[in-house]
């Protein structure tokens, strides 16, 4: 383990290296590829929305305007710099972007949360019956992809009780895509408590062999010649490797997971991955409170936060702003114009509100204000409105970034970690 830090202590004492500002997946991503470099880290942050997502990492799965998902990630990240220069991804490249995803998913691998890049965006199910594109899947959801480019005959198996999963609706909705697809829903005798049943509570189950065995005896009936068995996310939180294992070994058969509605167990397994390689890394975090102030002296920066009623400071020499959008609080907008409210950073956004939207909701150029946001340079450093950066020890990363849509790129994950890569290589020269 590199850099560790003696937890026995005040956590809050010293001076370190980077101090990161937001606990999503830029923020953890940052802290981990830093400390991974022989920083010494702290994350300050709200908390984490990390159990609420899928578990897919996506790199570019749409262009904007098109109606269907690209197959080629990776001329869709050219196509998308093509047409706006100032992408994130075009202050990257592809170089950078493809080692960010290979050592984040190793960082995963080694807390035991293995994922899969593929070649070409893999089609998923979702649960609620549509078809997803993702460059980087769960290791338990990979079969799901390759069952849906056979068109394999499958099983989608429901648990009554489970809440936010219906086997007969994914079917349904799936199968004008996927013919081969039908439904059933079990009670296996033992597992879940009467009434409603959790995705999370239910996975922990199935982190012993006794809970998967339970399942198996009441999956293996309905079989009945299906060459694949999809499932809600269940498979384990900690044990998910062996459970999909044990799955696989018993039914005779490859089994998947379909993500789910949020919170999903996937997600709250890859937050406790991710907590799990913090300590590992020996990475500090002060998570749930409010940061109130941040100012830069000559020894670099102070963040204050509010936790549990009591206002501490953090001291860095660097700084990561990795704290989202207008939901994360990163951005906020008044009757006039867009603000980053920690920093007072500018914010690239269109000259007037009534230029932030349209008057169709789904118009093909999207809203203009998706695109507002702080501007970097290749260094990842935010620049202000003459281009010039800001401090020489600030760095941004995630989805605060302007020039991105990454809700119709589908390129969350992806400008998420590249972009955190990037500024945690910045924050170590």
């Amino acid at each position: 383990m590199n850099n560790l830090v003696d937890t026995a202590r005040n956590p809050w004492d010293g001076s370190w290296d980077v101090v990161v500002v937001g606990n999503g997946l830029a923020g953890s991503a940052a802290a981990l590829f830093a400390a991974k470099r022989g920083l010494k880290v702290a994350v300050v942050g709200t908390g984490s929305q990390l159990p609420l997502s899928s578990g897919l990492f996506d790199l570019a799965g749409m262009v904007p305007g098109d109606k269907a998902y690209s197959t080629d990630p990776w001329q869709t990240v050219e196509t998308l710099v093509a047409s706006e220069p100032d992408h994130p991804y075009g202050k990257i490249g592809r170089e950078a972007i493809g080692q960010s995803f290979q050592e984040f998913l190793g960082l995963l691998e080694a807390e035991g949360l293995g994922y899969q890049l593929c070649e070409s965006n893999a089609r998923v199910v979702t649960s609620v019956g549509t078809i997803k594109a993702s460059y980087a899947l769960p290791e338990t959801m990979a079969a799901g992809a390759t069952a849906f480019e056979k068109r394999d005959k499958t099983l989608i198996v429901g648990i009554r009780g489970l809440k936010g999963f219906q086997a007969n609706q994914v079917a349904q909705s799936a199968a004008p895509a996927w013919p081969g697809i039908s439904s059933v829903e079990i009670a296996p005798e033992g597992l879940g408590r009467p009434g409603d049943i959790y995705p999370e509570a239910l996975a922990r189950e199935l982190d012993l062999p006794a809970g998967r065995d339970r399942l198996v005896q009441a999956i293996r009936p309905h079989l009945d010649g299906h060459k694949a068995v999809g499932l809600p996310p269940i498979f384990g939180m900690e044990r998910s490797r062996e459970t999909l294992v044990h799955l696989e070994d018993a039914l005779g058969v490859p089994c998947f997971e379909i993500p789910g509605m949020p919170p999903t167990a996937a997600g709250v397994r890859l937050r406790e991955a991710l907590d799990r390689a913090f300590s590992r890394y020996g990475v500090a975090t002060f998570v749930g409170g409010r940061v109130t102030t941040v100012s830069e002296g000559e020894d670099g920066f102070s963040v204050t936060a509010t936790l549990r009623g009591e206002a501490r400071t953090v001291s860095a020499r660097r700084m990561i702003l990795a704290t989202g959008r207008f939901m994360g609080g990163g951005l906020a907008g008044d009757r006039h114009r867009v603000t980053e409210p920690l920093l007072d950073l500018y914010v690239t956004q269109p000259a007037s509100r009534d230029l932030w939207h349209r008057c169709d909701l789904f118009h093909s150029d999207g809203h203009a204000v998706n695109r507002a946001g702080v501007t970097a340079d290749s260094a990842m450093r935010p620049l202000d409105k003459e281009g010039h950066p800001v401090s020489q020890n600030l760095f941004v990363a995630g989805s605060i970034l302007a020039h991105q849509d990454w809700k119709r790129e589908k390129s969350g994950a992806g400008i998420s970690i590249a972009t955190a890569f990037r500024a945690a290589e910045s924050c170590g020269v």
